[in-house]
């Protein structure tokens, strides 16, 4: 299909990547001169140089004959007027607009309540909280993921010695989840990436990814040697919107909440908004300061600052201090693939959780949500299976999906399972599919009529 994205920074470069390679024909709009050629030169894609949010640039990418319009710029105004553009000018019939500001998303729906087109707002600053939310949940992990309207947990762990794990094939998850679907998504080890099969051995080291029922999340982290769930004394670098948004949600729990911003003016600003959150205007990377906010008792350490590699240095110092888990906001590509190196247990990435949720709005195939796993090498994604689709065309054994692939789970009437090699996918039934990013691209083609 036709689509347009706006916007030649990272966020755009990588989603026009991606729907180039699964077939679409993508036209990239980019303002700046020199960067529209530098993309032109590295895409596969066409380039347009221009302001998107104009009616004149956007007719020249093809806005009257275009499927969907991505307006992904830094500015949220100027993704506001390009989706108003697009839905009020061309009648494109489906438009998605980043927009970081709650106000924006809710004038934006206002203003495009009369149109005759689908409109979507997504907030990756608003998915970083959620994201940092759910991986306090979860003690020792990595990373979490939910699906299936929360039901069906992914989860990252490093394993250990003492894991029940350690040195197991992924075949055993039957053996310790034999009433509940269960089973290993993805494995990293070193620099291999794998989505396994049942004869796949679990190693010490490994950061394996588990498909589980929520109801056995305290079983998992039991048979993971996980310490028990923190107290949640929690830590957070920089009064961004992300910072004062998760602190003020961290409120409304059990969790003690310190907040240090070095600039004086935004700490005072911080302490004014906040509510039980001690605010603390001093460096974060001060040895000094982070001794007399005791950061050897700080149960999670989350740097969410607005400079990614302070956030790195942050999160090494303080784990190095005695701080129990670290997570960095980080969206720089090589800079994010670091968490199989360093001592920081989870990377929280904007970029990769704007994409995933922009993908859920791509015409087609029925996807109710993805994700990005292990720097963005594999991909998982919650489908709804339609009438006419490969994937419901027969047994799982006899359907020829791509290399690399899985389906992990399925939903029907409410229940979950894991399918096995003669089960069916009915239509109606949600799907649960994991592959390697290289094999994603051919997924369309199974989940469509």
């Amino acid at each position: 299909m036709e689509i347009i994205i706006v916007g030649g920074g990272l966020v755009g470069t990588t989603l026009a990547e991606k729907l180039s390679r699964d077939g679409h024909d993508v036209s990239l709009v980019e303002r700046d001169r020199r960067g529209a050629a530098e993309l032109s030169s590295a895409l596969d894609v066409r380039i347009v140089e221009g302001n998107g949010a104009t009616a004149a640039t956007l007719r020249r990418a093809g806005a009257s004959d275009a499927s969907l319009v991505v307006a992904t710029t830094d500015s949220d105004e100027v993704n506001f007027v390009t989706g108003r553009i697009a839905a009020s000018i061309f009648k494109v019939p489906r438009v998605v607009v980043r927009l970081r500001d709650p106000g924006h998303d809710e004038a934006f729906h206002e203003l495009s309540r009369g149109d005759a087109v689908e409109i979507f707002c997504v907030n990756p600053e608003a998915a970083a909280v959620e994201k940092v939310a759910s991986l306090l949940e979860v003690p020792s992990a990595l990373d979490v993921v939910s699906f299936m309207d929360g039901e069906l947990l992914v989860a990252g762990f490093r394993i250990t010695e003492s894991s029940e794990f350690a040195d197991r094939p992924v075949s055993d998850m039957n053996l310790f989840f034999a009433e509940t679907p269960s089973l290993v998504a993805a494995i990293q080890r070193g620099d291999q990436t794998v989505v396994p099969h049942g004869g796949e051995e679990i190693r010490t080291g490994d950061i394996v990814y588990f498909a589980i029922e929520r109801s056995d999340l305290e079983g998992m982290l039991e048979l993971m040697g996980a310490p028990p769930k923190a107290h949640h004394r929690v830590m957070i670098a920089g009064a961004t919107r992300i910072g004062l948004a998760l602190a003020r949600q961290l409120e409304e729990g059990e969790s003690r909440v310190t907040l240090i911003e070095p600039d004086a003016d935004l700490a005072r600003r911080a302490a004014d908004s906040l509510g039980d959150t001690l605010v603390v205007s001093g460096p974060f990377t001060s040895e000094t300061l982070l001794h007399e906010e005791e950061i050897e008792r700080v149960d999670t350490f989350v740097a969410v600052t607005e400079d990614h590699e302070d956030n790195l240095v942050a999160c090494l110092l303080t784990k190095r201090m005695g701080a129990g888990r670290t997570f960095a906001l980080v969206d720089n590509p090589a800079l994010a693939n670091l968490i199989g190196e360093t001592a920081i247990d989870a990377i929280i990435s904007p970029r990769l959780l704007a994409i995933g949720l922009i993908l859920q709005h791509i015409p087609g195939a029925r996807v109710h949500s993805m994700a990005a796993l292990l720097g963005d090498r594999v991909e998982v994604m919650e489908a709804e299976a339609v009438k006419g689709s490969p994937i419901a065309s027969g047994e799982l054994s006899e359907i020829s999906l791509p290399r690399g692939v899985l389906v992990g789970a399925l939903r029907r009437d409410g229940a979950l399972l894991v399918p096995r090699g003669t089960d069916r996918v009915e239509p109606g039934d949600r799907v649960l599919i994991i592959a390697t990013t290289e094999s994603a691209t051919k997924l369309t083609e199974f989940l469509t009529d």
